[in-house]
């Protein structure tokens, strides 16, 4: 039975963080087609991506909160950290001078934290 209820989260969670990449590609493409249309600012891009994780993070923990009878706000939070997981380890890889323990890094974590608890609140 628990074996059961694990692999069930586990597929939830693995969908979740697909659809919230999905999101995060179509929301990045957009930014770069106005980057390229628009010749917008560096500043206007560090915040659309800041936005970007916040709302796909957000849909993440909606998501996957959904099916969850209690505790929604943990397992939004504990989407929210899968989606983060996933992009400091393509980031160590596309980057070699990759730092974990840096402000921004840091910084996108708690976004991803918060944003994934208020969707699993939400949900």
């Amino acid at each position: 039975m628990k074996n059961a209820f694990r692999t069930e989260r586990l597929v939830a969670l693995l969908k979740c963080l697909m659809a919230a990449y999905l999101i995060t590609g179509v929301l990045l493409l957009f930014v770069a087609g106005l980057l390229y249309k628009f010749s917008i600012g560096e500043n206007v891009v560090d915040i659309s991506i800041i936005v970007i994780y916040c709302v796909s993070s957000l849909l993440a923990g909606l998501f996957f909160s959904k099916s969850a009878s209690s505790h929604r706000f943990l397992w939004g939070m504990l989407a929210g950290a899968a989606y983060f997981l996933v992009i400091c380890a393509v980031s160590a890889v596309a980057d070699p001078n990759f730092a974990p323990i840096s402000n921004s890094c840091i910084t996108t974590l708690l976004i991803c934290l918060g944003s994934g608890m208020l969707g699993g609140m939400l949900g």
